[in-house]
């Protein structure tokens, strides 16, 4: 056994307060204190994720994340413990406090082991911090305590914690109550009571009965196993209306009936040991951002190294059960297979929903028929700006993404464009807007005929100012989980602009492919918009396959086949117009909300008359004001951003930064009153007002011109005597970040106004550097460096240095791109991080050893 410390190979930051014995347990074990945040730090530990700098490290260096409780269990089993189970977001069983009774052994350990790693804890006494008691029967001393105090201590049995992070959401306990289990023997007796009647309203599945399990077993052992793998995990209502569907006996007899919200139904308690192993089940997954994502290449590969693409799909045929995977042929009643082998968290989605036919016996229209979609009716002349009346939305797992503030701004612009949001699913709902397919709600809303629609399509909207049907494969919620089936894909893009671009960007991340900005051998296929450029032309030169839209968009609907080599030809025609538009056909059981056009209800029409005739006078009256008044204040602040205006005045040009935008516009309107000038441009800047140090480009950028940095105290006081004042008593002093960041902000300033950083230097920056290299380069251009656009040979780097012997040709690149240069390190010239020039400006001083990338 090897006697290396435990965490020799750790460099950690810490966010926050952290318990000096967790600082104690990792210095003994032989990591390293980092006291800036930066990309040589391996781990951040951090207990609240509310930090600012807890998202700096997340976001911009994408370091990883973790709570105390890492080092702590690392610690405890003498290993390092997985990062993914320690993120402080997300933890699903964070403040619960549990208690074990009448359960074996064996299962408290899976329970304890469950708990703790999702941010619970566990322990044997039942005293008034407890949150729960799990038991496995109703009964005993425990069980009996727990009652008196049942509004304090929910009771459960061992199926909450397991459908907990089965489901990865919080399970209402009331429906996991013990006296709710029944034994296998209860469940055996067949029920006495007839079935219900046929009613002429279509209803909504019931629970299989066990006679019609046990007959489907006899003829079919394979179906028997996936009724009872739903059955078990609470999907017995789906199987149910799959099983009749296809029955013979059943087609056109029995129609679906409509039920209140499902209840609360008794359930068969299984052992936590039955559950899927530990690393199956329990990862927290890492979501991805809204908006602008961030598309980071992998590590390359290895010269010689076959193709991703060709390993994935070098066997002639593409099994028909594969997870994930559309079926090649769709047939009225046909099902996705399930997949027991799977973790829960990656099954294929239930059934496609059928629509009932309006008599019986009646068959469905071949999917392959043409259909047509509609948006609203076309007799509501709608104004573009209230293109969302009438559509009540239900936003469902985005919340878990991009967080409850983000989704609070959606609900504004929303109903600033006649929507409503729902804060609960019910029959007045009309769309779902969720990113996936792996919800229950989803599943709801599919079986109601509910419109289904991701961001993408609501950002669309909005921006063509009309609710069009869903049109890109993006506007789809995407069928995959956590697995993504093209994680080992390295693609490109070349022959798109703008938003074009962007969508391409998302798409590759929605089959979990990385992106890279540039193109290698090791790259597995390049998106191509036209058949010309560089990238197209040295595509064909080293055999990568050329690829148009469409194959992304079915990759993104499920199409595996897609992957299939040789490639399908229709995917290797380039510069076809609406190439983005996707087969509606191939989507049929995703559209059936919209055959039917949105009709506005009257008591919708009488709400937005009167606000809209309201809207408009405004409108009115602020054009007339634009056309006969002064020019608006946008207007003045455009033109004192010009550099001649700044240069020549001896004013204050003051920028803010670090401040609510509120307290900037008071601020700004103060120099406004006492003759300075505010500006946004912080190269123009000669004061930088801030109420702390931070790595802002603001501040980045103001360090290597301003004069002075204050506090907004400065300011208040300036308004005090009316005019401005010495900045002097109103310097910055930010003693515990300057100490983190190991600068002094006084001597930094001094060092700026003496000599520019980087005066006589040159920087290449990678194409994967973040943050990216249009923000670099203002920086280094702020610190009188600049930016070469191509690549200098290595001759350069080696002859282009200063007296002492130093660098003045510096490449600053990350891990994802040094195999792009390879020709450097053969001969052994450093390369450095995007540290050399962030952590260079704040304290002044050009640094070639702490910045350095490793790369032996």
């Amino acid at each position: 056994m090897s006697d290396d410390p435990l965490f020799k190979d750790v460099t950690y930051y810490i966010v926050g307060d952290i318990d000096q014995k967790v600082i104690s347990l990792l210095n003994d074990g032989g990591a390293k204190k980092d006291s800036y945040l930066s990309e040589m730090v391996s781990h951040v530990i951090a207990d609240d994720c509310t930090q600012s700098e807890y998202s700096e490290a997340r976001e911009l260096f994408e370091l990883p994340v973790v709570t105390s409780d890492w080092v702590r269990l690392s610690v405890a089993c003498k290993k390092q413990l997985n990062l993914e189970l320690f993120s402080p977001e997300d933890v699903i069983f964070s403040g619960v406090i549990a208690c074990c009774s009448e359960l074996t052994l064996e299962d408290a350990n899976a329970l304890w082991a469950m708990l703790t790693t999702n941010g619970g804890k566990c322990q044997q006494n039942l005293d008034k911090q407890c949150t729960h008691l799990i038991t496995g029967n109703s009964h005993g001393a425990k069980y009996e305590e727990a009652l008196k105090h049942e509004a304090t201590i929910k009771i459960v049995c061992p199926d909450w914690v397991t459908d907990t992070l089965e489901k990865k959401e919080r399970q209402d306990e009331s429906l996991y109550h013990p006296k709710l289990l029944k034994s296998p023997t209860d469940l055996a007796t067949p029920p006495s009571t007839p079935p219900p009647a046929i009613n002429t309203t279509p209803p909504e599945p019931t629970p299989m009965d066990v006679e019609q399990q046990e007959e489907q077993a006899k003829q079919q052992a394979k179906q028997k196993l996936k009724a009872q793998a739903l059955q078990q995990h609470g999907r017995i209502h789906q199987k149910q209306e799959v099983a009749v569907s296809r029955s013979p006996a059943n087609q056109g007899t029995r129609p679906r009936q409509k039920s209140p919200a499902r209840p609360a139904m008794p359930h068969l308690s299984r052992s936590p040991g039955a559950v899927p192993t530990m690393p199956q089940m329990l990862p927290i997954p890492n979501m991805p951002q809204m908006g602008l994502p961030s598309f980071l290449p992998p590590e390359m590969q290895r010269p010689g190294m076959p193709r991703p693409l060709r390993n994935i799909t070098n066997r002639t045929e593409l099994p028909g059960n594969m997870p994930g995977m559309m079926p090649n042929s769709i047939k009225t009643n046909q099902r996705m297979p399930f997949n027991p082998a799977l973790p829960p968290s990656h099954r294929p989605p239930p059934p496609r929903y059928v629509p009932p036919s309006s008599q019986q016996g009646q068959i469905r229209p071949s999917i392959s028929m043409p259909a047509t979609y509609w948006g609203h009716d076309p007799s509501d002349n709608l104004p573009p700006e209230m293109c969302l009346l009438g559509c009540v939305f239900y936003i469902t797992d985005y919340v878990k993404i991009v967080g409850q503030s983000e989704i609070d701004k959606w609900k504004k612009v929303i109903e600033q464009h006649g929507g409503q949001v729902d804060n609960a699913y019910s029959n007045r709902v009309t769309h779902l807007l969720c990113a996936t397919q792996h919800t229950d709600v989803f599943h709801i809303a599919l079986k109601d005929q509910r419109r289904v629609v991701t961001a993408f399509w609501l950002n669309d909207v909005l921006v063509k100012k009309k609710m069009l049907p869903p049109y890109q494969a993006l506007h789809l919620p995407i069928i995959y989980g956590e697995n993504k089936p093209c994680s080992n894909q390295l693609l490109c893009v070349t022959n798109f602009d703008g938003d074009e671009r962007l969508r391409v960007k998302q798409m590759i991340h929605a089959i979990g492919a990385k992106y890279t900005g540039y193109m290698t051998h090791g790259n597995s296929a390049i998106i191509c918009g036209r058949p010309n450029g560089t990238k197209y032309d040295k595509a064909s030169e080293w055999k990568i396959p050329v690829v148009n839209v469409q194959w992304l968009s079915d990759l993104v609907l499920g199409h595996l086949e897609a992957l299939k080599l040789p490639l399908n030809p229709k995917y290797r025609v380039l510069g076809q117009e609406n190439q983005f538009n996707l087969d509606l056909s191939k989507v049929f059981h995703l559209m059936v909300g919209w055959q039917v056009p949105l009709k506005i209800q009257k008591e919708t029409w009488k709400k937005f008359i009167p606000n809209q005739k309201v809207k408009r006078n405004q409108e009115n009256e602020k054009q007339k004001e634009d056309v006969d008044g002064e020019p608006d204040l946008k207007k003045q602040k455009l033109s004192i951003e010009d550099p001649s205006v700044i240069q020549n005045t001896t004013q204050p040009v003051i920028i803010f930064t670090g401040f609510p935008k509120g307290q900037v516009r008071k601020f700004q309107t103060v120099v406004s009153q006492l003759g300075g000038i505010s500006t946004e441009n912080p190269r123009l800047c000669t004061h930088l007002v801030a109420p702390s140090l931070s790595r802002t480009m603001k501040f980045f950028v103001a360090i290597n011109v301003c004069k002075h940095v204050v506090t907004g105290d400065w300011i208040e006081a300036c308004l005090a005597q009316g005019a401005f004042v010495d900045e002097t008593p109103y310097k910055l002093k930010d003693e515990v970040t300057e100490k983190t960041m190991n600068c002094v902000l006084e001597d930094s300033l001094k060092r700026a106004q003496t000599k520019k950083l980087f005066e006589g230097m040159s920087f290449y920056i990678s194409p994967s550097v973040s943050p990216p290299s249009s923000d670099l380069e203002k920086i280094v251009e702020a610190a009188g460096g600049q930016i070469l656009k191509q690549r200098p040979n290595t001759q350069i780097f080696t002859e282009h240095k200063d007296e002492n012997g130093n660098m003045k040709t510096v490449m600053i690149t990350c891990e994802n791109d040094v195999m792009l240069y390879k020709d450097l390190i053969a001969k052994d010239i450093a390369i450095f991080n995007a540290e050399f020039i962030l952590s260079g400006v704040m304290r002044q001083t050009v640094d070639f050893k702490s910045y350095q990338i490793d790369v032996h």
